[in-house]
C-alpha cells in the first residue's frame, strides 16, 4: 500500500498513520514490540465484561471445580491455537485475516474467514454494549425506552469508535491502568462480600452447580460455553502477534489472554457471581412488588448472563458503575479495532480496494448496533457454540496448512498465494456445518470441537487432491501484500 507523499512531522500525516495502523501490508521491524507489551491488548479482552458472564455463568452451571478445571483445560488449547496461530502473523507481519490470505484460503477465499472472524469479534462488540446498557438503565433507575437505546446506545458507539479510530498505541497506552482498576474494583467487590458482610468463600468452592446429574453433564454444559471462545481469544491474539519482535514474545502473548480470561476471571467471576447472588435475590425483591423469592432466584440467574453489570452496581454503587465503562472502554477499544482489520480485509479480497482502516471501524460498530437490535444478548450461549464451530474450523484449517502441509516454511518472496485455495474453503464449509449440525440436533453439545478435529484432518487430504493451483490463479506478490515502507 503506496504512501502519499506528505509531511512526516505534520498532524494529519501522524494521525492518518496511526488510523491506518498497516491494515494491508506488513509491520515493519522498527515498530515491533516485546511480548510483555503487547499482552495487554488481550488481557484487556479477557477481563471485559462479557468475559466476567462467561465465567461466572458456567460455574453457575457446572459448579466451582468443575468450572475451574474446564478452565485450566480450555486455556491450554487456546495457547495452544494463540502460539500456533501467532507464529503465521509473526512470520507474515499481518492480521489474522490478511495471514489466512497465505495460510488456508487464499487471496479471494481469505473472505470467507474475514466474515466469520467479523462477526465474531462484533458479535462481542455487541454483547458488551448490550451488558453496559442495562447496567446503566439499573444504576440510573431509566426507563427501556426506544429514546433512552438511541441515547445511550448512540453515545457509546462514539466512543467505541473514537477509542478504536487511532489503533494499538491508543488502545495499548490505556489497557494497563484500566485493567488494574477493573481487578482492583472486583477485590474491592469480594472484600465487600466476604469480609464486610461475612459470607463464607467456602460455599463457593464447594457449590455444585444447577446441572443435575453426575460429573459429565456438568463438564459438557461448561465445556459448550467456556470452550467456545478459545478461538476467539487466540485470533485476537494473532492480531497483535504481528507486532511481536520474536518468537519468545509469540509465546508471551499468547500465553496471556487465555490464562486470564479462562483461570483468574473463573475464580474472580466465581466469588463475585456465586458469593454475591443472595444480595441480587434481595435487591430484585425489593425493586419488584410482588416478586416471590424462587422468580427472583430465577431472575439473579439470568442476571449473570443478561445483566453482568447488576453485581458491579448492587455491591460497588458509582465506583462499580464507573468501572464497568473502564473495563469496557478498553475492552471495545480492541474489539472495535480487531473488527476493522477484519473488514477491511474483506473489502479488499473482494474488490481489490484498499477501504480506510478508520471508515471500517464506523461500519463495524454499525453492525454490532444491528446485531444488538436483533437480539443477540438473549440467544448469547447458541451464538457462542455455532460461533465456536466457525472460529475454530478456520483456526484448523489455517494451522494444518502451515504446520502439516508446509511443514512451518514461509518465504515472503517465493510464496505463491492462489485466489481460492478451494481445499482449505471446502475444509471449512465440511467441518463448520457437520460441528453445527451436531449441536443443533442436540447429538454432541461439543460439536465445536468436532469442527476443529475435522478441519486438522480434513484439510492434508483435500490438499493432496487439490493442489495448489487447482481450480483457480494465483496472485502476484505484490497484490497479495505490499511491504511497508
Amino acid at each position: 500500500m503506496s504512501s502519499p507523499t506528505r509531511n512526516p512531522g505534520s498532524t494529519d500525516s501522524t494521525l492518518a498513520s496511526a488510523a491506518e495502523d498497516h491494515s494491508l501490508v506488513s509491520v515493519p521491524t522498527s515498530e515491533r514490540r516485546s511480548g510483555y507489551q503487547l499482552a495487554l491488548s488481550p488481557i484487556s479482552v479477557a477481563t471485559a465484561l462479557v468475559v466476567f458472564a462467561i465465567a461466572g455463568f458456567t460455574v453457575v452451571l457446572a459448579g466451582f471445580t468443575v468450572g475451574l478445571i474446564v478452565g485450566v483445560i480450555v486455556a491450554g488449547f487456546a495457547v495452544f491455537l494463540g502460539k500456533a496461530l501467532g507464529r503465521m502473523a509473526f512470520e507474515t507481519g499481518m492480521s489474522s485475516t490478511v495471514t489466512s490470505r497465505f495460510f488456508g484460503f487464499g487471496f479471494t477465499g481469505s473472505a470467507i474467514g474475514s466474515v466469520i472472524f467479523a462477526f465474531m469479534i462484533l458479535g462481542f462488540l455487541a454483547m458488551e454494549a448490550a451488558l453496559l446498557y442495562q447496567g446503566t438503565l439499573l444504576m440510573l433507575d431509566l426507563p427501556d425506552s426506544w429514546a433512552m437505546r438511541i441515547l445511550i446506545y448512540g453515545l457509546m458507539t462514539l466512543l467505541w469508535i473514537a477509542l478504536a479510530i487511532f489503533g494499538l498505541k491508543l488502545a495499548l497506552r490505556a489497557s494497563g491502568v484500566l485493567t488494574v482498576v477493573t481487578l482492583l474494583v472486583t477485590i474491592y467487590m469480594i472484600i465487600q462480600i466476604y469480609v464486610i458482610q461475612g459470607a463464607n468463600p467456602m460455599d463457593v468452592f464447594t457449590y455444585g452447580g444447577v446441572i443435575p446429574g453426575g460429573v459429565w453433564p456438568r463438564f459438557e454444559a461448561a465445556i459448550s460455553v467456556m470452550g467456545a471462545t478459545a478461538g476467539t481469544i487466540a485470533l485476537v491474539t494473532t492480531d497483535f502477534a504481528r507486532y511481536c519482535r520474536t518468537r519468545r514474545d509469540v509465546t508471551i502473548l499468547a500465553a496471556a489472554g487465555p490464562i486470564t480470561q479462562n483461570i483468574v476471571m473463573t475464580i474472580l467471576g466465581s466469588l463475585v457471581v456465586i458469593g454475591g447472588m443472595p444480595d441480587v435475590i434481595d435487591y430484585l425483591i425489593d425493586h419488584n412488588a410482588g416478586m416471590s423469592q424462587e422468580a427472583a432466584a430465577a431472575a439473579g440467574s439470568t442476571f449473570v448472563m443478561q445483566n453482568t453489570g447488576a453485581f458491579f452496581v448492587i455491591y460497588a454503587a458509582w465506583m462499580g458503575f464507573i468501572t464497568i465503562y473502564a473495563a469496557q472502554a478498553k475492552a471495545q477499544a480492541i474489539n472495535a479495532y480487531s473488527g476493522s482489520l477484519s473488514l477491511v480485509n474483506l473489502v479488499n479480497s473482494l474488490t481489490g480496494r484498499k477501504p480506510g482502516r478508520a471508515l471500517m471501524v464506523v461500519v463495524g460498530n454499525i453492525i454490532a448496533l444491528g446485531m444488538i437490535a436483533a437480539g443477540i444478548l438473549e440467544q448469547f450461549s447458541t451464538y457462542l457454540a455455532y460461533l465456536g464451530a466457525m472460529t475454530l474450523g478456520m483456526c484448523g484449517v489455517m494451522i494444518a496448512d502451515f504446520y502439516l502441509v508446509r511443514r512451518a516454511r514461509y518465504n515472503a518472496g517465493t510464496h505463491r498465494v492462489e485466489k481460492w485455495n478451494w481445499a482449505g474453503v471446502t475444509t471449512l464449509v465440511l467441518s463448520g456445518a457437520i460441528g453445527m449440525a451436531l449441536m443443533a440436533t442436540d447429538v454432541f453439545a461439543l460439536g465445536f470441537l468436532v469442527s476443529f478435529v475435522l478441519s486438522l484432518a480434513l484439510y492434508p487430504m483435500l490438499r493432496t487432491w487439490m493442489p495448489e493451483g487447482t481450480g483457480t490463479s494465483f496472485v502476484a506478490g505484490e497484490e497479495a501484500v505490499t511491504e511497508a515502507h
